[in-house]
């Protein structure tokens, strides 16, 4: 594993978040099934695993609420 240069802890755990196969494998099947965007899907992960309510969430049809292109 490398070192990371940035000072930044919170940029550290992000890039060591999704640097994980579970993540990338996230982040392709999102962006295939949902039709978002890399950084959209990266984002919707980094929420779901540090716990936020984040408004991504599907509702009861499957639709991500609060996303435009739902």
């Amino acid at each position: 594993m490398t070192r990371m240069t940035s000072e930044d802890p919170e940029i550290c755990d992000h890039a060591r978040a999704l640097s994980s196969p579970v993540a990338l494998a996230f982040v392709r099947i999102a962006m295939a099934c949902r039709g978002i965007s890399e950084a959209a899907a990266r984002q919707i992960y980094l929420d779901y695993i540090h716990g936020a309510a984040t408004p991504h969430a599907p509702d009861e049809s499957g639709r991500l609420v609060g996303h435009p292109q739902s």
